[in-house]
């Protein structure tokens, strides 16, 4: 399976036009630093170029606490603005992390900028994210998982995994090109959604599609030529959401692994839901009908 590239990533349409065409969403590594106490790296000599690929960078009180709280074996160090003592937010991060025994470095404000304007006033850079394991999916009695088809804006995608967590899916795929990563911004979108949801990055949604179709999951995909809409289905107990990008829709490559696709009633043909926001009635659909589906296997059981 391929892994997550952390640092790829599309800027949506206003910030292309603003900032060209590049695709990086942050530094390129070069190794350097030496240990501190428990083995973590040592951040002090290294700069806002050296951060390795394979970490993610966080930034957002909400999503660097949840990242604390999740993972915090899997920390590598932590940026705090000068003058952080002053925020009751930042204290409390700083507490935190020290609790782990992650002793936080002081960067001047610009620095940290370079990870997004919207960081207030911190950066956690964690070594991975949690993965799919295809296995545990089959096992599963109920369960949901995304196919993102070039979700290519962060915040849609930072959206899309906050609903997720919210609504327990279990799994979200995404392309490995053309589409947005594991970025500082959807993480701060996500409010921590990123450490509770599995993505996977990959350049064939059709091995994983034929594995989970094996495993027991539907796969529906939602496009205006849909014949049913999704408030006329009877969902099965593991379902797949085909999702796709915010200006296409789904690829026809895509929309031929699905089982059906279904379609969000609206009452204007001149424009469509945003990415996310179809996402989470799809989600929620799926989520009210799994919950009504177990009440009534509860109720059958206490007669």
């Amino acid at each position: 399976m391929k892994k997550n590239n952390f640092r790829s990533g599309a800027k949506n349409n206003s910030q292309r036009s603003a900032q060209g065409s590049s695709r990086s969403q942050g530094p390129r590594p070069q190794q350097s630093g030496g240990r501190s106490q428990g083995g973590r790296p040592q951040q002090g000599s290294r700069s806002e170029n050296s951060i390795p690929r394979e970490w993610r960078i966080v930034v957002g009180n909400h999503a660097i606490k949840e990242a604390l709280y999740m993972r915090p074996k899997k920390v590598k160090g932590m940026w705090l603005k000068n003058g952080w003592e002053s925020s009751a937010d930042l204290r409390e991060l700083e507490e935190m992390a020290r609790k782990h025994h992650i002793t936080p470095e002081i960067r001047q404000e610009a620095v940290i900028d370079k990870f997004g304007s919207s960081h207030q006033g911190a950066a956690l850079f964690v070594e991975g994210a949690p993965g799919m394991d295809l296995d545990h999916l089959g096992n599963l009695e109920t369960s949901i998982v995304l196919m993102l088809d070039g979700i290519e804006d962060p915040h849609n995608l930072g959206a899309i995994l906050r609903t997720s967590w919210l609504t327990n899916v279990k799994g979200v795929l995404i392309p490995e090109d053309r589409a947005v990563g594991l970025t500082p911004t959807v993480h701060k979108v996500a409010c921590g959604g990123v450490e509770h949801v599995a993505v996977e990055a990959t350049t064939n949604f059709s091995k994983y599609a034929e594995t989970l179709k094996e495993k027991g999951y539907w796969i529906y995909g939602l496009s205006p030529r849909g014949k049913k809409s999704i408030f006329e289905l009877d969902l099965p107990e593991k379902v797949i959401w085909a999702i796709g990008a915010e200006d296409k829709g789904l690829r026809v490559t895509t929309e031929r692994l699905c089982d059906e696709l279904v379609f969000i009633p609206q009452t204007s043909a001149s424009a469509s839901y945003n990415a996310s926001v179809a996402t989470a009635m799809a989600l929620t659909e799926t989520l009210r009908q799994h919950a009504q589906r177990g009440k009534s296997k509860k109720s059958q059981s206490d007669r």
